[in-house]
C-alpha cells in the first residue's frame, strides 16, 4: 500500500511515471487476496454476507489489518482443534 501511495504522489505531484508497474500488480494481489477470503469463507461456512462485508472492509486502507486480526482469532482455534484430531 505505501508503494501505490508512493506511486500516486509521484505521477500526480511530480508527473513521475517510474511506479507505474505497481498499479497492476497491486490489482493482482488484491485479486488474489479475493479469492482467498472467498474461498475460506466458504470452507468455514460464512455466509455471503459476512464474505461481503470483510471483503468491503478490504477496500478501506487498514482496516483490512484490524479485519485480519479477528478472523484469525476466530479461526486459527478451528485450524489447531482440525490438526490435533488428524
Amino acid at each position: 500500500m505505501f508503494i501505490l501511495i508512493a506511486e500516486m504522489v509521484l505521477k500526480y505531484g511530480f508527473d513521475n511515471d517510474v511506479l507505474a508497474w505497481w498499479s497492476p500488480v497491486h490489482g493482482l494481489i488484491f485479486m488474489v487476496l479475493v479469492a482467498a477470503t472467498t474461498n475460506l469463507g466458504f470452507k468455514v461456512g460464512w455466509p455471503l454476507t459476512r464474505i461481503g462485508l470483510i471483503l468491503l472492509g478490504s477496500c478501506i486502507p487498514f482496516v483490512a489489518f484490524i479485519i485480519e486480526q479477528r478472523v484469525a482469532r476466530e479461526i486459527e482455534p478451528r485450524i489447531a482443534d482440525k490438526v490435533m484430531t488428524a
